[in-house]
């Protein structure tokens, strides 16, 4: 199905993790999405929606369906970590995905957010530091400036208390009340110390930390922040979600231009039968024979049409792809050019060319662009000056010259006398007929 690297095989994928979450891929807000069974979104429809990018999808779709969404991410990271290493072996991952997450970590510690990703001050503080520091543990809330979970509940603001709980693998959920009455278990308690209950499910109790009141993150979640876990937890946060996007838009752009012969390729095959997407595929991979054999029986005929096409004057090309005759050049006048303003300075090859397009809809459309009937009166007229001073001299003339039906339209009378409609009409009145 990949053709030796020339395509992508993402049926998988799509079978096991988008269709049932296809609806976040359509963009229509509509409340038939939320269905479904309602929801048409085709394996070529996926193909296109990688080639824009997952950070179209809204952000209150992809966390509406959190789990499942990173089972996707996680099967597309595995399956194109694993194309890019058997397509270009030379290739290292680290230069493909380094400067993306670079550039990710940076803009999160600003701003809480990436793109596709709305910014949150407070979850700015998840992206600890990276080279041993103690960035990560200097950010958090300091326990120390409170009495009691109160204070903290007061002094803290709810989504801080959040964040900080998922940072430091705890529970999150709950009233306020609840979270810091959680997190200040902390101040006096170490983390190996704490109930099991009190941690997310599957994070783990962390270790390494003898004294809570540092509030810092351990080994294990460091390197949790740092390289993307492959299982899918209960509980994974916006920023685990946006690094593992990250990665994959990385690798997909790499593989920008595979992605869009996959998408060729799919559009194609629903018109192919069966017969002819073995033989595409063979040809994939062998060659056309048919071309080949063509070459060998054409000889030296094949490169005499492949020939540059010897044409100094720049004389237009027959029906048979050669140069017309000189003469019948000349004789059609295709040696000049005329200009039209009126048609937005388009130039016309040859006097029956510029003829004809008086009667073209472009050089109509011009006219009215300029409020003048495109009639018999200016055929000829390439300026816009002289449509318009043409035009005005013809109001007046046609003014003139609009039939009076009082004065011109005449009447016979019992006597054989012609007069004009008004005498008749006055001499009718007075009873002189």
């Amino acid at each position: 199905e990949e053709v030796l690297g020339k395509y992508m095989d993402l049926h998988e994928i799509y079978e096991e993790n988008v269709v049932p979450i296809k609806h976040i891929f359509v963009d229509n807000d509509s409340e038939a999405n939320n269905n479904n069974k309602s929801t048409v979104f085709l394996y070529r429809d996926f193909l296109s929606k990688l080639s824009k990018g997952l950070d179209t999808i809204p952000e209150t779709q992809k966390l509406k369906e959190r789990k499942k969404y990173v089972r996707l991410l996680t099967a597309l990271h595995k399956y194109l970590e694993e194309f890019v290493t058997r397509s270009s072996p030379i290739l290292k991952l680290d230069d493909v995905i380094g400067p993306s997450i670079q550039a990710f970590e940076a803009e999160w510690k600003e701003t809480g957010g990436s793109p596709g990703w709305a910014p949150n001050k407070a979850e700015a503080l998840l992206i600890g530091g990276s080279d041993g520091d103690d960035s990560a543990e200097k950010s958090g809330i300091d326990l120390s400036k409170f009495a009691s979970a109160a204070e903290l509940e007061k002094g803290t603001d709810p989504a801080m208390l959040k964040v900080e709980l998922s940072r430091l693998g705890l529970k999150c959920g709950g009233t306020p009340a609840d979270r810091a009455k959680r997190l200040f278990m902390t101040k006096d308690t170490p983390l190996d110390k704490l109930p099991k209950k009190l941690f997310a499910k599957k994070s783990g109790v962390p270790n390494g930390k003898k004294s809570a009141s540092s509030n810092g993150a351990s080994q294990e979640q460091q390197q949790h922040q740092q390289q993307p876990s492959t299982t899918v937890t209960k509980a994974e946060r916006r920023v685990d979600i946006a690094r593992i996007e990250c990665i994959v838009m990385a690798l997909l752009n790499q593989l920008g231009p595979i992605v869009d012969a996959t998408a060729r390729r799919v559009e194609r095959q629903e018109a192919q039968t069966a017969n002819e997407k073995e033989k595409e595929v063979f040809e994939d991979l062998h060659g056309s024979t048919v071309e080949a054999a063509k070459k060998s029986e054409d000889g030296d005929d094949s490169d005499d049409e492949d020939a540059p096409i010897y044409n100094p004057k720049g004389v237009p090309l027959g029906w048979d792809g050669k140069p017309m005759p000189y003469w019948l050049f000349k004789l059609h006048g295709l040696n000049h050019f005329y200009t039209c303003e009126i048609c937005g300075n388009e130039s016309y090859r040859g006097r029956r060319n510029f003829e004809l397009h008086f009667a073209e809809t472009k050089h109509s459309s011009g006219m009215k662009a300029l409020g003048i009937p495109n009639t018999k009166h200016f055929h000829g007229v390439t300026k816009i000056e002289d449509a318009q001073k043409l035009w005005e001299s013809l109001q007046g003339k046609l003014d003139h010259e609009q039939f009076d039906g009082s004065k011109e339209e005449e009447y016979e009378d019992s006597h054989g006398n012609v007069m004009s409609r008004s005498t008749y009409e006055d001499l009718a009145r007075q009873g002189l007929l």
